[in-house]
């Protein structure tokens, strides 16, 4: 009897801690923006954000965001779940890292402006197609499997003239890697847009 009280204690207290530390992990992920940087400072700051999958920085005005800086060359944002009034989306950035360095921050593409391109997303090779353009049960079936998923893949493909044919073909013009950790802060709230 003792020794089985003792065993429920020692479970109950191992619990309490993997509990702890699964929060202390989680957290780690959700940082919160620094207001007053310079440039230089900014840019060193964004240099030690997380690199493994997905994190939530939390800005003062702006509410949190959830984004994944996995791929050196592209920076993604998502919202999934909103805090307020808006639908879910995704923006794709090029990062300071792209090119010859000056493309950091600008738009490549996103589920509000697709530029005659048509986007396809991959959960560990399997096709999903664009979510967020089909409505809430395709979005709904994304959501469950992104959360579960160990790589995202985003394909996006463009017209391109054909000589030989003389005509215009879908052609695939590139594809993101993103890696996925952290798919527990997918459900999390967060601001909607850009």
């Amino acid at each position: 009897m003792i020794l089985t009280r003792f065993s429920k204690g020692i479970l109950t207290l191992l619990l309490t801690i993997s509990m702890y530390a699964l929060q202390a992990q989680t957290n780690d992920h959700i940082l919160q923006v620094p207001e007053t940087l310079s440039e230089k400072q900014l840019s060193s700051w964004k240099k030690s954000l997380p690199k493994d999958g997905w994190f939530i920085l939390r800005f003062k005005k702006d509410a949190d965001r959830l984004f994944n800086y996995s791929n050196k060359d592209y920076e993604m944002s998502l919202w999934l779940n909103c805090t307020e009034k808006g639908k879910p989306g995704f923006l794709i950035e090029y990062s300071d890292s792209y090119g010859d360095g000056n493309y950091g921050g600008i738009d490549y593409i996103s589920s509000n402006a697709k530029n005659g391109n048509r986007i396809q997303f991959l959960l560990d090779g399997k096709n999903f197609g664009d979510p967020f353009a089909k409505g809430d049960d395709k979005l709904t079936v994304f959501k469950a499997a992104l959360k579960k998923a160990h790589k995202l893949t985003l394909s996006v493909y463009g017209n391109e003239f054909n000589p030989r044919s003389g005509k215009d073909e879908e052609k695939l013009n590139r594809s993101i890697e993103f890696k996925l950790a952290h798919g527990e802060l997918l459900d999390r709230p967060v601001n909607c847009g850009k």
